[in-house]
């Protein structure tokens, strides 16, 4: 019998909801996926419940707070936002779920507004740090974040390269205006 980490758990719910989307989050399709019986999930989680609220806390874990840590290892605000932005250029497909998830759960919906909150505050210091201007920090954030979630709903989405000269424009204008 496979024995399975509560953390291949998360990741395999983290699949099938980039995948499938929130409908297909259930129990049995993950037991099936990983080849193991619905015991070996009671093993982990208290019932499904208890799965979606670990699940969405993994998420702004992996989703969030590793990137904030990992940009936090460069010393200068310049390196730190470039180090952001470098991680957002490929986004996975689930933020997209997510957020589609979070217009039918108030669950999802009050973490997924905690995730964007942290996101805008995090990139609203690292712009603070450098130009101590509360307006323009702000601004530029959201203005970034914005083009970061929006260019995920574009069909096809804007990523890689193209997204990262979105950045640059953004950040050109924005030094233009000071």
């Amino acid at each position: 019998m496979t024995h399975l980490s509560r953390r291949r758990w998360l990741e395999e719910g983290l699949a099938l909801l980039e995948e499938a989307g929130a409908e297909a989050l259930t129990i049995e399709s993950l037991t099936t996926r990983l080849g193991v019986t619905k015991g070996s999930f009671y093993h982990h989680f208290a019932n499904s419940q208890d799965f979606k609220q670990r699940l969405l806390e993994f998420w702004e874990e992996e989703g969030t707070l590793r990137i904030i840590h990992w940009a936090d290892q460069e010393d200068s605000p310049p390196d730190k936002l470039a180090r952001v932005m470098r991680a957002s250029l490929h986004p996975p497909r689930l933020d997209v779920a997510l957020r589609a998830w979070a217009l039918q759960d108030e669950q999802v919906r009050v973490h997924q507004q905690r995730i964007d909150q942290q996101r805008l505050a995090y990139l609203e210091a690292v712009v603070f740090a450098t130009r101590a201007d509360r307006l323009y920090a702000t601004s530029l954030a959201r203005v970034l974040y914005s083009l970061y979630v929006g260019s995920q709903h574009i069909i096809p989405p804007i990523e890689g390269e193209d997204l990262g000269a979105l950045y640059q424009l953004v950040q050109q204008c924005f030094a233009k205006e000071s």
